[in-house]
């Protein structure tokens, strides 16, 4: 079915004329005339130097993208918005906020919540609604066009499709809330003439002529009427779920603290272990209610003692079928974190926890030593669930408005974009986990995804009415994901890898049509992670600086390569690879089987002090693997729990060719090792979503972004284009906005994707 439509999708693509365009209302043809449009003029205050919002009403995404981002009479301004959560900026973002601002007497725009800081602040808090009136009369002297918003929920999904037009027009956007008053003195006071009145908002103003765009179509039509007089072309479409910004449905929760002791000393000779005394091991029943439920599961050690051993979990059902896996490696030293949705699982299910304290290593014949003694509590969450919706990187549509505008794109917005709707708990009965681990449920999700396809591809039909589409697919035709596999998710192909817990092959492949557009995933640990990512694409440049001369992270290349079948990519690809690249100016460096180590890592900045990073070795969704054959490689390997707190020098670009790394289906974004990385500071990672092999190379991604001046997005479907062996042509994904251009030597730096100089 799925390959039907694409061709069908493919057909239409290279017939474009053949579609005809629908009629648009009489309130869209005054919009489209030239000289209405271009005849709204504003006339603005200095905005400050950082936009900060909270992510407590989602309508603060809208209302922080007009300030952040504007186009007026072909020129354009943007400043750096940040998404803050529970009153606080996170680490990282304060660091982007000091390497922005350079020292100097900087200032930021706080909306919503009062915030800490030591910059100058200007705030402007309260609800959303005071805030958009608020914030129209700091930033605006003069405008003669406003839109008008309902803070309706309901009505959100049309809120953030509308929320470009803010930006392109360069006027506020004011939010609806029974405070006609308010609205109507602000216009009288900024003159304004013109209002947008987005879907179903009732208000009345008089003096003021009232556009209403009532459906997502009108709204859209307006959308790409100003693009196409603005910018005369379109490059980017965001995809989005503007469900994720609500929270679970939550009936009930119960919460049960599990106290245990864990005493074992462990050989292992011959890749066989042996237990001197004790057992490293522990099994317990857990007892699920009938019914939707969100099981969390957090094992934590709970003594003081030397003993710090590994966490390794595993759930099952009661047929034995695995429910969910993790490890300490995956979260934090001393504890570990997995979970699961069920539906229905009347038998217990069973919780399997193992621990590891000391050496192991021997690639092909395992040995060490393991001292295990320990206390330790199984903390059991249980969430009644009355819908079985579960955003697991919750909110990431608030960010849309600003990364489409600051690319003068549209957003494609849809709550049927999700998998965990109400049709999940049908097709779910008796199931303890999702598609990533039960096969019977890959028909289902990839019905959804086709759904997906079928609105992106009415989305492509909207632009050819607007005579944008043959360029848009002869240029980069940016297609950015944005949203977790819950709320947008993965198509699965078959048949899935056999002896491996995973199922099937993950792959936002279908999204591409066939790799007519460059297609990326942007998410993160959280909406914070993510609004920080596209920060660091926009301002890449200024957080690189200019190159200095000689040897310095703009042209280092890290190439590393793994113990086991690593080394084969290492001598016949990384090798002659990386002398091939000195003439493009980079300085490349090689770390093999003796320096390979997490502790080299750290010695030689393999991974932090490099533009570029190229890992070629064993891998998995929490962990990678470079040294195999030592004493010990559990020390040696990198892992969520000790990556995450590094600190990239500038934003990098991390390639892996590896299996499992890009794995994000079914597990806590916190888990996964590419998401590390990001999280860390890394601006882009791509990886596998299963198991891949010998054919997963890298050079004609990287020549396309080396020698062609590729975006990451345009160059991982320049790649797809042409090798199509599998499996890996499936399951590599690209983590980042696929506008994002980074530097290279003989490149320099790019506009990333902006729509205007």
């Amino acid at each position: 079915m799925l390959k039907k439509l694409i061709s069908l999708l493919v057909i239409f693509l290279v017939l474009p004329n053949l579609i005809n365009a629908e009629l648009i209302d009489e309130d869209l043809i005054k919009l489209q005339d030239k000289d209405i449009v271009l005849d709204f003029t504003s006339i603005k205050s200095n905005v400050e130097d950082i936009v900060v919002i909270t992510d407590t009403d989602p309508l603060f995404g809208p209302i922080g993208t007009y300030v952040s981002c504007w186009y007026n009479n072909n020129n354009s301004g943007l400043k750096p918005l940040m998404v803050r959560n529970k009153g606080k900026l996170s680490e990282r973002q304060e660091k982007f906020i000091d390497t922005y601002l350079d020292g100097k007497d900087g200032s930021l725009l706080v909306l919503g919540e009062h915030l800490e800081t030591d910059y100058d602040t200007i705030e402007i808090l309260g609800d959303v609604s005071e805030v958009s009136i608020e914030t129209a009369k700091h930033v605006f002297v003069s405008c003669s066009a406003v839109i008008i918003i309902s803070k309706d929920i309901d009505n959100y999904q049309k809120n953030i499709v509308a929320s470009p037009l803010a930006s392109y027009l360069d006027i506020p956007i004011l939010i609806f809330d029974n405070n006609t008053n308010d609205i109507s003195d602000l216009c009288n006071n900024l003159n304004v003439s013109t209002a947008f009145v987005i879907g179903d908002c009732s208000i009345n103003l008089s003096d003021i002529n009232i556009t209403k765009l009532t459906t997502i179509k009108e709204i859209q039509d307006a959308v790409l009427t100003v693009i196409s007089q603005k910018f005369s072309e379109i490059n980017y479409i965001t995809m989005t779920n503007p469900s994720d910004v609500i929270p679970p449905y939550i009936d009930k929760q119960n919460q049960t603290v599990l106290n245990d002791h864990v005493s074992n000393l462990k050989i292992t000779a011959l890749a066989k272990g042996f237990d001197i005394f004790g057992s490293d091991y522990k099994k317990y029943d857990i007892n699920i209610p009938e019914g939707i439920n969100r099981l969390q599961i957090y094992i934590n050690i709970t003594n003081n003692n030397f003993c710090n051993p590994i966490i390794f979990s595993q759930l099952y059902d009661s047929n034995n079928n695995i429910l969910a896996y993790s490890s300490s490696l995956a979260l934090d030293d001393r504890s570990a974190y997995l979970e699961t949705l069920t539906c229905n699982v009347s038998d217990p299910l069973t919780l399997n926890v193992s621990f590891y304290n000391g050496i192991k290593g021997g690639y092909f014949s395992q040995r060490g030593l393991s001292f295990v003694n320990t206390d330790y509590e199984i903390a059991l969450k249980i969430s009644k669930l009355y819908k079985p919706h579960l955003p697991l990187i919750p909110k990431l549509s608030i960010i849309a408005p600003y990364l489409t505008s600051a690319h003068g794109g549209i957003i494609l917005a849809d709550s049927n974009f999700e998998l965990t709707n109400q049709s999940y708990q049908e097709a779910t009965q008796g199931c303890g986990t999702g598609p990533w681990f039960e096969e019977k449920l890959h028909n289902f999700t990839n019905e959804k995804v086709q759904y997906n396809l079928e609105q992106l591809n009415d989305t492509l039909i909207q632009i050819n009415d607007f005579d944008m589409l043959d360029n848009f697919l002869s240029g980069p035709a940016w297609l950015a994901i944005l949203g977790g596999t819950n709320m947008i998710p993965m198509y699965y192909y078959g048949p899935s890898q056999q002896g491996l817990f995973e199922k099937g092959l993950a792959s936002d492949n279908p999204y591409s049509l066939n790799w007519s557009l460059s297609v990326g995933r942007v998410i993160g640990w959280n909406l914070q992670d993510v609004s920080l990512m596209v920060a660091r694409t926009f301002f890449y440049e200024k957080l690189c600086g200019s190159e200095p001369e000689g040897k310095n992270w703009h042209n280092r290349f890290s190439f590393i390569f793994g113990e086991g079948f690593g080394e084969t990519g290492g001598f016949f690809h990384q090798i002659p690879y990386s002398q091939e690249i000195k003439e493009y100016g980079f300085y490349p460096r090689i770390f093999g089987d003796f320096r390979n180590s997490r502790q080299a890592a750290n010695l030689f900045k393999t991974y932090v002090g490099s533009n570029y990073i190229e890992y070629l070795g064993h891998g998995d969704w929490f962990w990678f693997t470079p040294s195999l054959y030592g004493l010990d490689f559990y020390s040696k390997a990198i892992d969520v729990a000790h990556a995450k707190n590094w600190n990239y020098e500038k934003p990098s670009v991390f390639l892996t060719s590896a299996c499992l790394m890009g794995r994000v289906d079914g597990i806590p974004p916190q888990t996964n090792i590419g998401l590390a990385m990001l999280h860390a500071g890394c601006n882009c990672f791509v990886g596998a979503t299963r198991t891949t092999g010998s054919e997963a190379g890298l050079s004609t991604l990287e020549n396309h972004l080396i020698i062609d001046d590729f975006s990451i997005g345009e160059a991982l479907r320049g790649e797809k284009r042409i090798d199509k062996e599998v499996p890996n042509y499936f399951v590599r994904v690209l983590f980042g906005d696929p506008a994002f251009n980074p530097y290279e030597p003989n490149n320099g730096f790019s506009n990333q994707g902006r729509p205007l100089n």
